[in-house]
């Protein structure tokens, strides 16, 4: 079940907030959404914003719900993040595991991502907060071992594909 969530982490190159632009919607009778979706530019003919629902390449039409879109608002324009350069997202694992750094991600649902193979790659695995602390230099450190374990996750911050974020087709 879709839930309201704050996806945006941060910028790793410093942005203070993510890139927000108005994007349109169909009615909300039509298509409920909640805040953190991952949507698709595939509704209305291509026009409008939608839940992604299926491994897809996006092609520059990628974008994070900003805002839910209850059942019955009208069709119009709501905000929308544009993943860009460096944004770091959050979103649940399809089934928690061990995701070290540069893993590919895919679609799993609207607000999840999987590990497993799909056809297109939708993001990259770019957080540590489950890897072990640093390891301290055996000769000047007499501190215990930190391992190598990387410990299993539910969830995985990412950076999203940029050629399928809608940032590619407004810097083209």
């Amino acid at each position: 079940m879709a839930t309201n969530h704050v996806r945006w982490v941060g910028n790793m190159f410093g942005a203070k907030e993510p890139l927000i632009v108005l994007g349109l919607f169909q009615a909300g009778a039509t298509q409920a959404i909640k805040r953190g979706e991952i949507l698709e530019k595939t509704g209305a003919t291509n026009t409008a914003w939608v839940p992604m629902d299926s491994d897809f390449n996006g092609a520059g039409n990628i974008a994070i719900a900003n805002e839910e879109i209850k059942s019955g608002d009208r069709a119009g324009y709501y905000e929308i993040i544009v993943p860009r350069p460096g944004d770091i997202f959050e979103y649940e694992l399809a089934a928690a595991s061990a995701v070290a750094i540069g893993t590919s991600l895919y679609y799993s649902s609207s607000e999840k991502v999987t590990v497993t193979a799909g056809t297109y790659v939708l993001a990259i695995a770019v957080g540590q907060e489950h890897y072990p602390q640093k390891q301290g230099h055996l000769a000047d450190d007499a501190s215990g071992d930190a391992g190598t374990t990387v410990r299993s996750t539910s969830y995985v911050r990412m950076t999203f594909d940029l050629a399928s974020s809608l940032y590619a087709a407004l810097v083209v």
